[in-house]
């Protein structure tokens, strides 16, 4: 986890802390998630450590299992079908939109963050991750449509709980195929042909992820 930072409110602190070491992957589905030990870690008491873990586990990224703990939670294979299915929806219309309006700039940091995603190390699978997700998030942002990235803002969440089922994937040749597929039809200013290229994308990952994704036994 990074370094922690204690400002106004511990409570706050604590969920902040907790959410974004979720959400940018360094606390993967089916961890175990230790209240004494975080508290500890922290230098916090318990109670902001408790009450983070229940504020996480109503938005639905944390499982409370009594008896058991806390642990980051597992979607259920069909519960990945339906927000890849839905993040299909919103990444086609988004890349559709910016093939009219993203700007050149725009366009070049995308292609940037392509270029940054080849040239991570194999290994690092978390920063391959990060980045993949940033391009993703830069395309729909490229849409200037806010009702449309306020709505994909909210797919976030769920989207981190399936990430970790993607390793290898972000640098795999067909995956930075279909990354340049998007980027080309957006170039050529292409609606039709950005939304499919988006859609076959993150299509071809909901069929990867759920075959691949397994519910752990809680031990």
């Amino acid at each position: 986890m990074t370094e922690f930072q204690r400002p106004r409110s511990v409570r706050e602190a604590a969920y902040a802390h907790l959410r974004e070491a979720i959400l940018g992957g360094r606390l993967v589905p089916g961890e175990r998630i230790s209240e004494p030990s975080l508290a500890e870690t922290l230098g916090i008491s318990r109670t902001p450590v408790r009450e983070a873990l229940q504020r996480l586990a109503q938005e639905g990224l944390v499982e409370l299992v009594p008896a058991k703990g806390a642990r980051v939670r597992v979607l259920r294979p069909e519960e990945v079908r339906e927000v890849y299915e839905v993040r299909a929806l919103l990444e086609a219309e988004a890349a559709r939109l910016a093939a009219r309006h993203a700007s050149l700039d725009e366009l070049a940091h995308l292609a940037g963050l392509l270029a940054a995603l080849d040239s991570i190390p194999r290994e690092c699978y978390l920063e391959q991750m990060q980045v993949d997700f940033e391009f993703h998030t830069r395309l729909v942002e490229a849409a200037h449509n806010r009702t449309l990235a306020r709505i994909y803002g909210d797919l976030r969440s769920s989207l981190a709980l399936v990430r970790s089922f993607q390793q290898t994937l972000s640098q795999h040749p067909k995956t930075r195929q279909q990354h340049q597929n998007i980027l080309h039809a957006l170039r050529q200013r292409d609606p039709e042909q950005a939304a499919l290229a988006a859609r076959e994308h993150v299509l071809y990952f909901r069929d990867i992820v759920t075959r691949a994704i397994k519910e752990p036994s809680w031990t």
